[in-house]
């Protein structure tokens, strides 16, 4: 239910409202393709009791409280250029919002990667106070994902790093070696995604730093 269409919680009258809002763009749940991406600005609201995350769509303003999330996911992709950085927020009733350091465009916006590492320390620091297990903390591509990533990573490495080497012994021309660097610099993003997408899970007092660069 949509946490905006019912009362809020009396705030704790002991702690002023506080609103702290992240210039970051965000998909609701798990939509992909958009040709530009009219979502952006999230907000976490401190305020006791009634202390939520809050953003807008289609001029229609979303609250979300603390004891609403169930999981946070944390990862990151490709904008098939650069390295993009995801934190997916479900919530106990089967909805999520994953907000990135993405531009409109969808491709990563390096301006808005500083302020997407204040938003997950913030959201962290603050849910690192929630009672244990109450909420799961993930890190790196579901099992599935990250085996089929790894299958893919082999084949590329086979293919532009292994073929290359094979007719260097065998040709023994150096131009050999110029193909060699391509497909290391082709192969190499790739693996790094790969090495830091591996499933676990963390401690909410320390996000992992390698999916937040």
């Amino acid at each position: 239910m949509n946490a905006s269409s019912t009362p809020s919680p009396a705030s704790d009258p002991a702690q002023p409202r506080a609103d702290t809002g992240y210039d970051l763009c965000f998909v609701l749940d798990g939509k992909r393709f958009f040709w530009k991406n009219p979502n952006c600005g999230i907000t976490i609201t401190d305020a006791g009791l009634a202390s939520c995350l809050k953003w807008r769509t289609e001029g229609r303003e979303t609250q979300r409280l603390w004891t609403d999330i169930a999981a946070i996911s944390m990862n990151s992709g490709t904008d098939g250029k650069s390295e993009v950085n995801n934190c997916r927020i479900a919530f106990r009733d089967g909805r999520a919002i994953t907000v990135t350091d993405t531009g409109t465009d969808g491709r990563l916006d390096e301006s808005r990667t500083p302020v997407y590492r204040e938003f997950v320390r913030a959201l962290h620091a603050r849910l690192a106070l929630a009672p244990e297990s109450t909420i799961m903390f993930n890190a790196g591509m579901s099992e599935g994902r990250y085996l089929a990533m790894r299958i893919i990573l082999v084949i590329a490495a086979l293919f532009f790093v292994g073929t290359p080497l094979v007719l260097l012994a065998w040709i023994r021309d150096w131009k050999i070696i110029g193909v060699l660097g391509a497909g290391a610099v082709f192969v190499w993003p790739f693996w790094n995604i790969v090495k830091n997408n591996k499933p676990r899970r963390y401690d909410p007092r320390n996000p992992p730093p390698e999916l937040m660069r």
